[in-house]
């Protein structure tokens, strides 16, 4: 029950009456509050190693704070509440909704990286908080304040397959389009896969893995935009079609100018040129989407909402559930700790291992890893090299080491050789899956590939090795660790999320596949070595 004590009080000077308003139960309202700040600030903590170590989404830090703007602004002209409706049945959807909270929480130890997760937790907030609007102030609340819970979501990492599937279509088209253009302006300008071959050498290669950061910020910024003006839904989906095409627009016009500057005075004049043009392509995204809405919004007139009244006692009424919330958030935690603390003693060990770079080689040379490849990355240490086996083969190799909690090392997943060396205009003609090696008492899942670089064949052997799987048996080897089923597996072992590494492995010019499968075999045997008293949970 909520009441209210109304006050009256007499300025110094003055003969005004000024009426004030002192909510009574104000620890149920600061209950209320600080249940769905906790909730929130859950999403929050589970996205943020992905908004830290993931340029694509570095965006996403400005995001609740956006939407808290959005609601505050929308809160200080709020129209006064309504009756809820369902308020039974509304209930029981917010409670089911946070459910999840338990499972989501354990798995998420395992699987910090695992984009279904933030997905489950972030619907499942918004859910909570949209039955509270509807509790607080009935359907009304839900309209009105619907748009900055919802807008939230825009920081969601998209589901890895298909945000490749659209960067990479769209990284391919951006390639033809500039390859047309350079041809037309008389530059000579070769298309292969994502890389655009000059005169002066090849532009894209260090990008080819990359995404189009500017897409995916500039929708976020077309969606702010809309509310902020209050534009009605046609005009809402007009700007986000204008975005998505001025980013791409901007993007072919920074990599003709890139390729230009390449063409003109080399491709290593490109890094001079690289970071300003991609700051100066966001600037004119943003500069153009700020015009645009303002004509837009022209001729909208700005909501006159029903005369707000005191909403404490709107709140106060939802303090069951907050503090409901409130212990199953709690009780979550504890049995998160309690299920990796009890099954820590029956967890598989894994060797830990690391690799030696064959130094003494013939004609050994660290080769350089590309700037946007170590931001993309962000490996905690590793590197390349290029060296003359005695076999008189060119050979290629590339490690990387994350350290726990680094995302970017789970992202690295799906930026395999069959994804992005195809992106470089090679064919890939064989793809002999993952078979289960042991190498020196080391235990890793190795992944075979054969390429054609030109009339050029190469063979790779590719290991990802996340250190929370046991890779104890072939079966652990051909499901790999982050499908569903070995997720899951991996939380159900208590196996905590500890570090990854990545070995790729490259020889040129054997044209037999059993005797190039042999000499990656003999390499592998030269290059990976387990540490010595080091052993992973």
């Amino acid at each position: 029950m909520s009441r209210s004590v109304a006050a009256r009080e007499l300025s110094p000077g003055r003969s005004e009456r000024v009426e004030r308003t002192i909510s009574a139960p104000t620890w149920q309202n600061g209950l209320v509050v600080a249940a769905f700040l906790l909730l929130w600030v859950q999403v929050i903590n589970h996205l943020r190693a992905e908004w830290t170590v993931n340029p694509q989404y570095g965006y996403g830090w400005s995001v609740p704070f956006l939407a808290l703007f959005l609601f505050y602004r929308r809160w200080h002209v709020r129209p006064a509440p309504a009756p809820a409706r369902w308020k039974f049945g509304t209930t029981i959807v917010a409670l089911a909704a946070a459910l999840p909270f338990l499972p989501a929480r354990i798995i998420s130890i395992a699987n910090p990286d695992w984009r279904l997760l933030s997905w489950t937790l972030a619907i499942a907030v918004v859910v909570i908080s949209l039955v509270g609007l509807n509790l607080a102030g009935g359907p009304r609340w839900v309209r009105y304040f619907g748009f900055p819970i919802l807008f939230v979501l825009i920081a969601i990492p998209w589901p890895a397959h298909f945000e490749q599937t659209i960067v990479q279509g769209l990284m391919r088209a951006d390639a033809a389009i500039v390859v047309q253009l350079l041809n037309a302006v008389g530059t000579i300008a070769i298309q292969r896969g994502n890389v655009i071959e000059l005169s002066t050498g090849l532009v894209g290669i260090a990008d080819a893995c990359t995404g189009i950061r500017s897409l995916q910020s500039t929708l976020m910024i077309s969606l702010f935009l809309g509310e902020y003006y209050r534009m009605s839904a046609p005009r809402r989906v007009i700007l986000i079609a204008a975005a998505s095409l001025l980013a791409f627009v901007c993007n072919l016009v920074r990599t003709l100018v890139l390729c230009l500057v390449a063409s003109a005075s080399g491709v290593d004049a490109i890094r001079q040129w690289h970071d300003s043009a991609g700051l100066t392509i966001l600037l004119v995204c943003i500069t153009g989407l700020w015009l645009l809405s303002l004509r837009m919004s022209k001729d909208v007139s700005p909501p006159v909402p029903a005369p707000a009244a005191p909403s404490g006692g709107a709140l106060s009424g939802l303090w069951p559930i907050a503090a409901a919330l409130l212990l199953w958030i709690g009780l979550t935690e504890i049995c998160a700790a309690g299920w990796y603390r009890a099954q820590r003693a029956n967890s598989p060990q894994t060797s830990s291992w690391s690799v030696s770079w064959p130094a003494d080689q013939k004609a050994y040379a660290p080769a350089k890893i590309p700037e946007a490849a170590q931001e993309l990355l962000l490996y905690n240490e590793g590197g390349g090299a290029n060296w003359t086996g005695a076999d008189g083969h060119p050979w290629m190799m590339y490690y990387f080491r994350w350290l726990p909690g680094r995302t970017a090392a789970h992202f690295v997943k799906f930026h395999r050789p069959d994804v992005c060396l195809p992106a470089t205009g090679m064919t890939m003609t064989r793809d002999n899956g993952i078979r289960f090696v042991t190498v020196n008492g080391v235990h890793l899942p190795i992944r075979s590939y054969r390429f054609e670089n030109g009339s050029t064949p190469l063979h790779i052997s590719y290991c990802y090795w996340d250190a929370r799987s046991s890779y104890s048996s072939e079966s652990a080897a051909n499901e790999e660790d982050w499908t569903v089923r070995g997720r899951l597996r991996a939380a159900w072992g208590g196996r905590r999320e500890t570090g990854a590494q990545m070995l790729e492995v490259v020889v040129w010019d054997y044209d037999n596949d059993a005797d190039a499968v042999s000499a990656l075999q003999r390499q592998l045997e030269e290059i990976v070595h387990p540490v010595d008293g080091e052993r992973v949970n």
